[in-house]
């Protein structure tokens, strides 16, 4: 059984589709009605007979209806296209999101930068295609036929007969082009992702870069980058021109030159008379709407086709969007524990860095977890939060079994801040609705009061829509931490993992994100990874982790 393919456009884009081609359509047909009226006068004004005043007016009146669809058509077009791009990037942005990791190197298929190149080059492309070219093409290599199917039934079936046996040719000429030249299409295509990857690549690395002198290289390598990213459109773009020069120059001229011949035999035998010919004579420009399309069809088109192609090899390789997981205070009910850990143990293919790891908070209380650095902390906390999957062992989180769930349904249980706080640039508003997108203004007031930083905010200028910069660099690192516990406060989840919460702020700052994970204590199950011992007053139990294992240690310093 052929595998259904993944829907790339939504339903309503689908629709928008065929909306616009109905206008295009109409649009045509009340031109051709126009054209029919205009022809018929002539025809009356070469016998001698009176024109009805009616004709004229006629004419105007479809003519600019014909306008005002074409108008709606552009606009419809453009507005699905953009709206179907966000939602393209939105669905590309939560596939990435619900990966257990991203790619590390230049060698995987779908590296950061041909993510990038997806979400921005790609997802234009692909709505340029669909939803302003896809649907106009349709109609327009529909036009020709119902045009010559009018003047087969309406004026003379020779003429109609003769030029639909003709018509065809232009859609086989353009599918002969399109096998001749997808190469160059996929080329152009791969030589704009190669050189995105790279340059974000050389972005992240500059300090680096600059430290090993590799600067002159680099330069060198992205340059090369760019000079075949141009010959690739240059190749493109030359294909294009081909095929607009063998329509034009070729199809249009012999479509023309056959139509007109058949007119004028046709008249000569007395088959039709002045006013018909000269009808035929203008429908001639429906005739050659699809050669309009035919201009565009390798940039937007195969293009379109080619980002299309992409973007769900893309979405196919990853895994489908799981189920929506149910509140987090629902499953920690079920359980007496928040978190239970037996035997976990965890290899990154080094050798083990956890071993036989065991620890139980129950529901409601505060555990801290001390122990050197590199001594396993930081996967047994990125165990817990789902950025690493399970491996031996066994955990539960919230009373569910980690190793039945999802990397998403993972992170779904808990709220974490760790001791570098990532802010998006954007206003404060923006970063706490990350916790919980639908949050109402008292929601936020009220998560930034349990954080300590209330106050902070209110003496801002714009309060919630205060821009924080870029990595807030607005904000001081205390304001950035006491916002990142805010919005993990503002999920509304009922397990909190603290990675050296204070570790980056100064002690005024300290002392207000010590006080208010004591202002949580009882209500909230809370893991904190620490050196401080000012945090460790907080704890109702102290674990100690050494060279990856675990034990609680009944007597330390508070």
């Amino acid at each position: 059984m052929k595998q259904k393919k993944t829907p790339i456009i939504s339903e309503r884009g689908q629709r928008a589709v065929m909306v616009v081609a109905g206008l295009r359509l109409l649009s045509a047909i009340l031109t051709a009605a126009a054209l029919i009226l205009l022809g018929s006068a002539v025809g009356d004004a070469l016998v001698g007979n009176e024109i009805p005043s009616g004709t004229w007016i006629g004419a105007l009146v479809l003519g600019l209806l014909a306008g005002v669809c074409a108008v709606l058509e552009a606009d419809c077009a453009g507005r699905e296209a953009r709206a179907e791009e966000r939602r393209i990037r939105s669905g590309l942005l939560a596939t990435v999101f619900r990966q257990s990791e991203l790619p590390k190197n230049a060698t995987h298929e779908f590296t950061s930068g041909r993510l990038i190149g997806m979400m921005t080059d790609s997802a234009e492309r692909v709505t340029e295609y669909r939803q302003v070219y896809f649907g106009s093409t349709i109609a327009a290599f529909s036009i020709p036929i119902l045009t010559l199917g009018y003047v087969a039934i309406a004026i003379d079936p020779i003429i109609g007969l003769g030029g639909l046996i003709v018509c065809p040719l232009i859609p086989l000429i353009v599918m002969g082009f399109l096998k001749l030249f997808r190469k160059v299409s996929s080329n152009s295509r791969a030589e704009r992702a190669r050189l995105t990857s790279n340059y974000l690549d050389a972005i992240r690395n500059l300090v680096t870069i600059r430290i090993f002198g590799a600067g002159p290289r680099i330069e060198k390598k992205l340059r090369d980058n760019g000079e075949a990213n141009r010959g690739a459109i240059m190749k493109l773009l030359a294909g294009n021109q081909i095929v607009i020069i063998v329509i034009d120059g070729i199809a249009s001229l012999l479509l023309i030159c056959w139509i007109v011949f058949l007119t004028a035999t046709r008249m000569n035998v007395g088959a039709i008379d002045g006013g018909e010919a000269v009808t035929v004579i203008l429908l001639l420009t429906l005739l050659l709407e699809p050669l309009g399309q035919v201009a565009g069809f390798f940039y937007i088109g195969m293009g379109g086709m080619a980002s299309e192609r992409a973007i769900r090899r893309y979405l196919d390789s990853q895994p489908a969007a799981p189920k929506r997981v149910g509140d987090a205070t629902a499953d920690i009910s079920e359980s007496a524990f928040a978190i239970d850990l037996s035997g976990v143990r965890y290899d990154y293919g080094r050798g083990e860095v956890l071993h036989g790891i065991d620890l139980t908070l129950p529901r409601g209380e505060t555990a801290a977890i001390i122990g050197p650095s590199g001594s396993g902390k930081s996967t047994l906390l990125s165990l817990l939060k789902g950025a690493l999957p399970p491996q031996d062992g066994t955990i539960f989180v919230g009373g569910r079994d980690l190793s039945a769930l999802t990397a998403s349904e993972t992170r779904s249980l808990t709220a974490g801040v760790s001791q570098s706080t990532w802010m998006f640039t954007g206003t404060i508003a923006d970063n706490l609705r990350i916790g919980k997108p639908d949050a109402s203004e008292e929601e936020m007031w009220e998560a930034l009061k349990r954080a300590n930083v209330e106050q902070d905010v209110k003496y801002m200028p714009q309060g919630l829509l205060t821009k924080v910069g870029e990595r807030a660099s607005m904000l001081s690192g205390g304001q950035a931490q006491r916002l990142s516990l805010a919005r993990a406060l503002l999920s509304g989840r009922n397990i909190l993992l603290l990675d050296e919460p204070t570790s980056h702020v100064d002690m005024e700052s300290e002392a207000k994100i010590i006080d208010a994970i004591d202002d949580l204590r009882g209500q909230l199950s809370i893991l904190i990874i620490t050196h401080r011992p000012s945090m460790l007053r907080l704890a109702d139990s102290v674990w100690e982790m050494s060279d990856g294992t675990l034990a609680k240690v009944s007597e330390v310093a508070r």
